[in-house]
This record gives C-alpha cells, structure tokens and sequence, in this order.
C-alpha cells in the first residue's frame, strides 16, 4: 500500500525539469572583443557574450564594486539609460517560468530610487513589462544585492529576455546573477481523494489475499 501511495503523490505532484536556459547570466565572459574593468558599451554592442546592447548605452562593472556573482554586473545606465537582451532557449509552451536576477542601485549619484523595466517577449507576442525599484546602494563595497523575480508563460520554445532602464542620468540599476527555473505545479485539490482511494484499493486487495 506505500509504494502504492507514494505512485500516487509523485503521479500529481512531480514537475519534470526545466530545460530553460539563460546563458552567462553573470556577464562573466566576454566575446573576442574583450573588456576589462569598467567599461561602456554602446548600442548594438555584442561585447557580453550571448547579450545585446539596446537602446542606449550600459556599463559592464567589474572590480569596480561588489559584484552579486562572480566578478561581474551590468548597470544598466551607461551616460544615459540603456537596456540588454538574450534569448532564452529551451522553454516548453504554456509552461510558467520564474526568471529570478539580483539588483543594487549605483550608490554614486542620481536618484536615490533607481527604476528598471524587465520583460520576456517572442515574435507577434506584446506581454507588458515588469517594473522593479531599488534604493540606492550605501556604498560600493554594501551593493544591498535583492533578488527579485517576475513569471512569464513560454508562447514560443526561444523568447527575448529585455532589462531596460527607465532611470535618467549616468547612475542607473545594476543586475546580475540572471537565472531562471520552472513554476513547480501546485498539487491538485482532488489529490487527497485519489490517494484515499489507492489506499482503499490496496486494503482491499490485502483483504481477498488473505
């Protein structure tokens, strides 16, 4: 009657694994053109590798301040607000996604409140964005990383990952450590009952043995 049970709650209740990929979602290597310590890169620029410069321009910091992972992170402000996009690959339609990333706000100047948009989009699809806030870093050594996390459903098994600035000045967000992960499958309200009947068939079927 156990592996019975345990059939049942791994039949309603297990999410297979996410082959969803978001690659060098740290921002720590770079193509051929390479870049070292801080450095702006303007529209159109391919200089992370597997991420597009946008609109604007962004600045790729390295021992500048305290990264959240590795080395590296990404201020999405470069003399003025920017943004940076990479597809993601391997996401399975109508299945619901979480992309998770780390913020801090440049604690060098501008607002104190630093203002980012995120946004997960395919072809012929407009899904409005996700607008995240983060106060002011203390200072480059304490970035105050937060995590944050928004949900998209896949429409399409590749899809654009966007992070747009929507702060002025040269002092902007920075993200870094991107990642995402499956939306695990809630189990369902009916579970209980299918498991009480398994269990119930299982008795029964002891009892005529006996």
């Amino acid at each position: 009657m156990r592996n019975l049970v345990l059939a049942a709650i791994l039949a309603v209740s297990v999410t297979p694994a996410s082959a969803a990929v978001i690659r060098n979602g740290s921002f720590e290597t770079q193509t051929s053109t390479q870049v070292g310590g801080s450095a702006t890169l303007s529209s159109g620029s391919k200089a992370i590798k597997f991420w597009t410069v946008g609109a604007g321009d962004v600045d790729l910091i390295s021992s500048y301040w305290n990264a959240s992972a590795g080395s590296n992170s990404v201020d999405l402000n470069g003399s003025a607000a920017g943004s940076i996009s990479t597809n993601i690959f391997g996401l399975t339609l109508g299945r619901i996604y979480n992309v998770m990333f780390d913020l801090a706000g440049n604690p060098d100047g501008g607002t104190r409140t630093k203002q980012i948009q995120a946004s997960v989009t395919a072809a012929g699809a407009v899904r409005p964005p996700k607008t995240f806030s983060i106060v002011q870093a203390n200072n480059r050594s304490a970035m105050n990383w937060s995590t944050m996390v928004f949900r998209f459903t896949a429409s399409a098994p590749t899809q654009l990952l966007t992070f747009r600035s929507t702060s002025s000045s040269a002092f902007g967000a920075a993200i870094d450590n991107v990642r995402i992960a499956v939306q695990p499958v809630p189990l369902p309200a009916t579970a209980p009952l299918a498991l009480l009947g398994l269990a119930g068939l299982a008795l029964l079927r002891r009892r005529k043995s006996a």
